[in-house]
């Protein structure tokens, strides 16, 4: 999916969930474009450096949520508050479940044994059968 589509997409959820006005709509949209190009511009920045994207990005959220506050009711905004938690809460569920598939293995790197890699044997029945 592309930035303008993630928008869109953004966009009408918020619209339907928190019933938008089309001026609400509009700054929305301006918002999250504004910030989807910003993230992009700090992944680049950071590329490979995870700490300090998530430290930028959690700045970020945080620099939206004040702007939105001032876009929404606040009524509007409660809302949003609380979608978004329960979002977060279904993305950590949804996370933690792939990390148990994995054996709690990250970015789906599984034991050096079973991606052909030399490795202190631990037990794994014989280090032969895995160079």
């Amino acid at each position: 999916m592309n930035p303008e589509e993630m928008v869109k997409k953004q966009v009408e959820q918020m619209k339907t969930e928190l019933k938008l006005n089309e001026q609400q709509e509009k700054q929305v949209k301006d918002l999250l474009t504004e910030n989807i190009k910003q993230r992009g511009e700090l992944m680049k920045k950071y590329q490979g450096q995870r700490d300090s994207v998530m430290v930028n990005m959690k700045k970020m959220e945080e620099q939206q949520n004040l702007s939105l506050k001032k876009i929404l009711t606040e009524e509007q905004y409660k809302t949003y508050l609380t979608n978004l938690e329960k979002r977060k809460q279904e993305m950590e569920k949804r996370r933690k479940e792939m990390m148990d598939k994995r054996g709690g293995q990250r970015g789906g790197h599984g034991d050096p044994a079973t991606v052909n890699e030399d490795h202190e044997c631990k037990g794994c029945g014989g280090c032969d059968k895995h160079k």
